[in-house]
């Protein structure tokens, strides 16, 4: 088996991990910004959920309203029918219904003052809300322009890293090739590992004193156990 160059899987080793925390910071964009959008559409929900609230608490308010201008007309009648009443049962009559209209009436407007109290307080979050889903909006949109920016750069650096593999994958013994190829399918920037005092890094296994010297001179080696193709890392070559 021919070896190659003795930089070749130190340089292998860099660009795959330097491929690697490109991509990363490529979709770690993408995914900040549907974080932000998340917090936008939760505080848009709120802000719905209290105008709901809202018009909820203005309808029953005006019910309140509608049945006390009721009541109070009722009474005006009743007190009508009480003028005219024509023995003492029947005065008593419209004088307790009087009575309990009035109560019911003095209930009606204790809601409707509190209803009141809680319209206020609930146009008091829909205006805080509504700043609040500005704001985000706007974080999210300063945030996306700036994934934009960004993205056109990291986009070049990875093409040229890209490349630059492509041109040192050509060192790679053509017998080796096949096994390199499936470890990086199945490790990406895992695929190989860094021997350091004579122990794989990807598993931590010891090698022997003789694989260990092998891999120092350049010898194409992979790990028993992990399966790594193993490399001397370059102060160590």
């Amino acid at each position: 088996m021919s070896n190659p160059p003795s930089n070749t899987l130190p340089e292998l080793n860099r660009l795959h991990v330097a491929i690697q925390e490109v991509q990363e910071e490529i979709d770690r964009g993408p995914r900040l910004l549907k974080a932000r959008h998340n917090v936008t559409l939760g505080k848009q929900e709120d802000l719905e959920s209290q105008k709901l609230k809202l018009k909820q608490l203005r309808l029953a308010a005006d019910q309140k309203s509608l049945q006390l201008k009721t009541n109070e007309a009722k009474i005006v009648d009743l007190k009508g029918k009480l003028n005219q009443a024509a023995s003492n049962r029947e005065f008593d009559i419209f004088k307790g219904q009087i009575e309990a209209d009035k109560v019911a009436n003095s209930v009606l407007e204790d809601e409707i003052l509190e209803a009141l109290e809680k319209i206020d307080g609930v146009q008091v979050d829909i205006k805080k809300l509504e700043a609040e889903v500005v704001a985000a909006q706007a974080d999210e949109s300063k945030f996306s322009a700036e994934v934009d920016r960004k993205r056109g750069g990291l986009d070049e650096k990875l093409k040229a890293l890209q490349a630059e593999l492509l041109v040192v994958e050509n060192d790679i013994p053509p017998e080796i090739l096949p096994a390199y190829r499936r470890l990086v399918q199945a490790h990406g920037a895992g695929a190989l590992a860094a021997v350091e005092n004579a122990t794989c890094t990807s598993c931590y296994v010891r090698l022997t004193s003789q694989n260990a010297v092998s891999i120092l001179s350049g010898t194409i080696m992979f790990c028993r156990t992990c399966g790594r193709l193993l490399f001397a890392k370059p102060e160590e070559a």
